[in-house]
């Protein structure tokens, strides 16, 4: 049995939580196509706070800017991005 380092758990709970925040972002998208006002804000406050959070873990364990962790920091600030312009824009908004 191979012995796990701390980077291997790192990337792997950090894989999880960036599939999981692409899931929410995913649903805030399809929420807010449909016109579900209170399902579109919880999952727009889940699709900010998850990557923001995350963000702030990776900077406490000083990975944030290492070259093995930036795919990790890229796709949270990607999710990020996204789920702000999203709201700015009122893209997707339900056609009436």
């Amino acid at each position: 049995m191979a012995k796990r380092t701390r980077y291997a758990d790192l990337e792997q709970g950090m894989t999880i939580l960036l599939f999981a925040s692409l899931a929410d972002f995913i649903l805030f998208l399809i929420f807010a196509g449909l016109g579900v006002i209170w399902l579109k804000v919880i999952t727009a406050i889940f699709s900010i706070l998850m990557p923001v959070l995350c963000l702030v873990y990776l900077y406490m364990a000083k990975e944030i800017l290492r070259q093995r962790s930036l795919w990790m920091t890229m796709g949270f600030v990607g999710i990020f991005l996204c789920t702000v312009v999203s709201l700015i824009a009122n893209y997707p908004s339900p056609a009436i």
